[in-house]
């Protein structure tokens, strides 16, 4: 908590009060012995950032990749040393959290059918919001989780979005969870890069409060991704797939 001054008009003058405050971290990843970038983040799970990024990234395709992982004392730097060589990317894209290694789409692959309960999705996304701790303390943080459809076993939170999705994927690496996600709820705007990294993790389905964009919806549409925007209680909108919808 920080100590900050608040201002209230009904005794209109400054009064002393403390406050919980998002911390802004800088990690540095460095790869084989090459510094790749540097994360701005939460200073929570920065093995699963650092994992779920090179993964959601296509330069991992699991932990059977990776030979060492070491997080500074300080939490400045992680160094991932990998059992294969990997040239670092010519250029980054950058987000508007971040960046990620600039990637082709994954090859068109027949997409298999699937279908979800059309009412249920609505409680599942009220479970996934009555979890979002430090966003309840501090407020500012954004949230991501995964499903199966049943229940949200693996729920995160960050000052990023992307950096949500790339942990989430590093704490199913990780973590060993014996259950399929199929599902991605998150709390921020649904961007083409949130699908592409979607794509690794098997992603059938994802849900937000908020809107898509075009390029979200036109790589879902193409992918097998149905998108849903603007959860709410009673009501949401259907941006791709609307026939997985049962």
């Amino acid at each position: 908590e920080l100590a900050i001054k608040s201002y209230k008009l009904s005794n209109d003058k400054l009064e002393d009060t403390r406050k919980a405050v998002i911390k802004e971290h800088s990690l540095a990843l460095i790869v084989n012995g090459e510094l790749w970038m540097t994360f701005i983040c939460s200073p929570i799970q920065l093995k699963e950032q650092a994992v779920g990024f090179l993964f959601n990234g296509g330069v991992i395709s699991g932990l059977e990749d990776i030979d060492s992982i070491i997080l500074a004392e300080d939490l400045s730097s992680i160094e991932i040393r990998l059992k294969k060589s990997v040239e670092k990317p010519d250029s980054f894209h950058r987000t508007s959290t971040g960046i990620q290694p600039v990637q082709s789409e994954p090859n068109d692959e027949m997409v298999e059918p699937v279908s979800f309960p059309m009412q249920g999705l609505t409680k599942l996304y009220y479970e996934f919001t009555q979890k979002q701790e430090l966003h309840d303390l501090a407020g500012g943080f954004h949230s991501a989780g995964l499903s199966d459809g049943l229940s949200i076993p693996i729920i995160i939170e960050d000052l990023g979005r992307h950096n949500c999705v790339d942990k989430m994927a590093g704490v199913l690496l990780l973590g060993n969870y014996d259950f399929l996600p199929t599902i991605m709820v998150i709390s921020g705007r649904i961007s083409s890069e949130m699908v592409m990294k979607s794509l690794a993790m098997g992603i059938r389905l994802i849900i937000s409060r908020t809107t898509s964009t075009t390029m979200a919806i036109e790589m879902a549409e193409k992918h097998g991704i149905c998108l849903i925007g603007y959860m709410r209680a009673n009501q949401y909108e259907v941006y791709s797939h609307p026939d997985y919808l049962v």
